[in-house]
């Protein structure tokens, strides 16, 4: 009973704040993930494109903190937990007509596997056809963005030292198996510009699927 009651809360609490919903919209739940390793800019990105589509935003560290406070970073059924955490979310939004939703998700090949199998067999289930998106940019410009003084008190990596390792310890230069993903290298580009070629890129995959 407790379990539950801390992620109802921690993630409604999150949705009353971050509510970039259209209640005017139609009933068919837009899903789009932005992947890709951290520091890259996807939570500002997925921000600013939420803002611009009347979406909800659905960083993963919601469910990662969640899993860290009930069963503990490494321990038997994190991974589990937290693709419990996601799925029974998403599900939630999509049986309450929510009309977009942004997920951003760090892609570590083949070890998310096991997340996005999940996630695909979910959305397939209620009919949506995601959109996938790797955010990238140059090596220097990921260590001036990791380094960046707005990091500071956040839990997320903020030194070069520490982007090294985590570069060199984990794959995240493969795309996500099945799916059609569109690469975006934002070196140089703003966050709003990057959100708009995003936008611009799923406005084509719309107007495809009209015409099919």
């Amino acid at each position: 009973m407790l379990k539950i009651g801390l992620e109802a809360v921690f993630i409604y609490s999150y949705f009353r704040i971050v509510n970039f919903n259209d209640p005017e919209g139609a009933h068919v739940l837009k899903f789009t993930m932005i992947y890709g390793p951290s520091g890259v800019g996807k939570e500002s990105v997925a921000r600013e494109l939420a803002k611009r589509k009347n979406w909800r935003l659905f960083p993963q560290h919601l469910a990662f903190d969640i899993s860290c406070a009930v069963i503990g970073f490494g321990n038997d059924g994190f991974e589990a937990y937290q693709r419990q955490t996601c799925i029974e979310a998403f599900q939630t939004l999509i049986d309450n007509n929510t009309n977009g939703l942004v997920f951003t998700f760090c892609y570590v090949h083949p070890a998310s596997n096991y997340f996005i199998n999940g996630l695909l067999e979910m959305l397939e289930r209620n009919d949506i056809s995601p959109n996938f998106i790797r955010l990238s940019c140059t090596y220097d410009e990921h260590v001036c963005r990791v380094i960046d003084e707005r990091r500071k008190n956040t839990n997320k990596i903020q030194s070069k030292e520490y982007l090294d390792n985590y570069l060199d310890k984990f794959d995240f230069s493969t795309d996500i198996p099945k799916v059609k993903t569109f690469h975006l290298d934002n070196t140089g580009m703003s966050i709003q510009a990057t959100a708009a070629a995003i936008e611009r890129y799923l406005a084509t995959t719309t107007e495809k699927s009209l015409l099919s």
